[in-house]
């Protein structure tokens, strides 16, 4: 009895051991589903998370691509429009009361290196041919920089915008010497820039060579001696000067011209000995009537 008692208990034992365990395992199963339903939930957070920084970065990439795109076109746009053209920059002078003391503080309009009509040819998508109207300085070529707004060249900074697929420049103010300047750009043909009547005190390198070189060719016209010459255009004591000499020999000056104070052409002239005079031989831009050759 004792005996069957024992083996009874053995067994009930066992029974229950068993069902322990797989209490346990079910447990284990549960717990694991839970942790693996778990990391599925944030897995698929993390990706929806991951989708939606890639769409806002894929859309900063093409407002920053759109923004440059534009940039680019608009620059595209200007230099088309600028190369292989003239344009003048012109000063409004001292406007206002003051305008007359202001231009004699000043000097003459010769003198007004800084404030003097400048006009610009643009070689290429780099280069703009530079002539500076004032002192009369040579002309020379720099490189000059477009941004989606400004035309820069050197120290200048001129505003512009593309309305309709066409360049227009906007005017725009610097101060000197307490006075206001009021600056305009524009291209050769528009007619608010060309100067239809040439103000010979404002003349360009170009212009002042080209009267030199009208009435050195009336001259020769009539009984100077033909020469091969070139002219070089100097700044000496406020007058604009142009010297000729000879372009294939090595001699002295042959002849100086000078912008007057009235904006006049003159000639040296020599005849009286030195130091020499100057002799008004054109009055009017281009404008040979003048001309007479002088005793040489």
């Amino acid at each position: 009895m004792k005996k069957k008692v024992m083996v009874g208990c053995l067994f009930a034992s066992v029974i229950l051991l068993g069902a322990c365990q797989k209490a346990n395992t079910d447990s284990a199963e549960k717990s694991s589903a839970k942790q693996s339903s778990s990391y599925i939930k944030n897995a698929s957070s993390s990706t929806s998370d991951s989708k939606t920084s890639d769409s806002s970065l894929r859309k900063q990439n093409n407002e920053v691509k759109d923004s440059s795109d534009s940039t680019s076109n608009t620059i595209s746009t200007a230099q088309q429009q600028l190369i292989g053209k003239r344009f003048f920059m012109v000063p409004s002078l001292y406007d206002g009361e003051d305008a007359n003391q202001a231009m004699e503080e000043n000097k003459a309009p010769q003198n007004l290196i800084h404030d003097g009509a400048v006009n610009f040819s643009f070689t290429n998508a780099s280069t703009v041919h530079v002539e500076l109207a004032g002192t009369y300085r040579p002309d020379y070529d720099t490189s000059y920089t477009l941004t989606n707004n400004l035309l820069i060249i050197q120290h200048r900074n001129i505003p512009y915008s593309i309305k309709n697929g066409l360049i227009s420049f906007d005017s725009w103010e610097t101060d000197m010497n307490g006075h206001t300047i009021t600056w305009s750009f524009g291209p050769e043909e528009n007619s608010s820039y060309a100067n239809t009547n040439i103000d010979t005190k404002n003349l360009t390198s170009e212009q002042f060579k080209e009267w030199v070189s009208a009435v050195l060719d009336k001259q020769f016209s009539m009984g100077r001696n033909s020469f091969p010459y070139k002219l070089t255009v100097e700044n000496q004591d406020g007058y604009a000067f142009v010297r000729v000499n000879h372009s294939e020999q090595q001699i002295d000056t042959l002849a100086m011209f000078r912008i007057n104070s009235a904006g006049e052409l003159e000639e040296e002239d020599r005849s009286n000995g030195y130091p020499v005079t100057y002799k008004v031989v054109s009055s009017k831009f281009m404008d040979t009537s003048e001309v007479t050759v002088m005793d040489k």
